[in-house]
């Protein structure tokens, strides 16, 4: 019955009826039935059901579970399942999923993750209330891999932004030396609130944000065009930067800064975030190293006994 058409293989021992159409979370629920007892998913897998925001990841990368130690790990391709270091955690119900607590998720993340990208997922937590950065500290073991990771993407991290991209800008005016403040606040003269802009240079006029493209449907740019005619009467500045200009041409935002400031041009205020890029997923070299480290999860049916420091 199972070499019928009928049928489609989800793992070693796990079918789902072919009529239905692929899915991520339905697969998950299938292979749960080979985990333990308290077993959660884990790492990026579990990352992405807590709707996190992650750079562009390999196919190939296994669905990730984390089991408690002591526990029977089961062998299945296109699924990696890892033991904590930590004695015991109470897994979180994500839509009848079980996901390992955020704070320690986000310590397996560290593992393998840039500090620009473990930056922009650490700012998603935050965003969507799943832990705050005390909670990441606090969650942070004895010789656990990645913690310095994890420890300098805690004190990065702004639970402000609203987008990967707005925490990007800001990582951006930060590295380059400038004192910014995500989600200001604009007020008129009788000190109403009239709009909130994505990133204020403090001690400037100029409003910073990032433009998607969201911003091309008609309604959008008909709410935009009035925002900005309420802004240039209070005598703001409005800079909006799309995706290509902050990873492309970042020497033109730099100016954009200085010159916001009155300050001379200086190429040097550059290196950090020229540094960072690199090693991040924004950039092929990083995309390639990231690649690297996720093949560590590539023999599905072999796992270590052991993943040191992993939540």
């Amino acid at each position: 019955m199972l070499r019928g058409r009928r049928w489609r293989p989800v793992s070693q021992g796990l079918y789902e009826d072919a009529g239905l159409d692929p899915d991520e979370r339905r697969r998950l629920a299938a292979l749960a039935k080979v985990l333990p007892a308290n077993a959660a998913w884990s790492h990026l897998t579990g990352a992405r059901l807590l709707q996190m925001w992650l750079p562009h990841l390999p196919a190939s990368v296994p669905a990730t579970a984390t089991i408690q130690p002591g526990q029977t790990r089961p062998e299945r391709e296109g699924l990696y399942v890892a033991r904590s270091r930590a004695r015991c955690f109470a897994p979180l119900d994500v839509d009848g999923l079980p996901v390992v607590p955020p704070p320690l998720l986000l310590g397996q993340l560290a593992e393998d993750l840039s500090l620009l990208d473990l930056v922009v997922a650490v700012d998603a937590a935050l965003h969507l209330r799943w832990c705050t950065a005390e909670d990441i500290v606090d969650a942070v073991l004895p010789g656990q891999r990645g913690a310095r990771n994890l420890l300098a993407a805690a004190a990065l991290a702004d639970g402000r932004s609203e987008s990967p991209w707005e925490t990007l800008l800001r990582l951006f005016h930060s590295w380059c030396g400038f004192t910014v403040e995500p989600q200001h606040s604009v007020r008129d003269s009788d000190g109403d609130t009239v709009a909130r802009a994505d990133l204020w240079i403090v001690g400037t006029r100029r409003l910073a944000e990032y433009d998607g493209a969201d911003h091309r449907d008609r309604d959008r740019h008909r709410a935009d065009l009035a925002r900005d005619k309420t802004l240039a009467r209070l005598g703001l500045e409005r800079y909006g930067y799309t995706a290509d200009e902050i990873v492309r041409r970042p020497t033109r935002v730099l100016r954009d800064a200085e010159e916001a400031l009155g300050l001379a041009h200086e190429p040097r205020r550059l290196s950090r975030w020229l540094v960072e890029h690199r090693r991040s997923s924004l950039s092929g070299e990083g995309r390639l190293q990231l690649a690297h480290r996720l093949r560590r999860f590539d023999n599905c049916r072999s796992a270590p006994s052991r993943v040191r420091g992993s939540g």
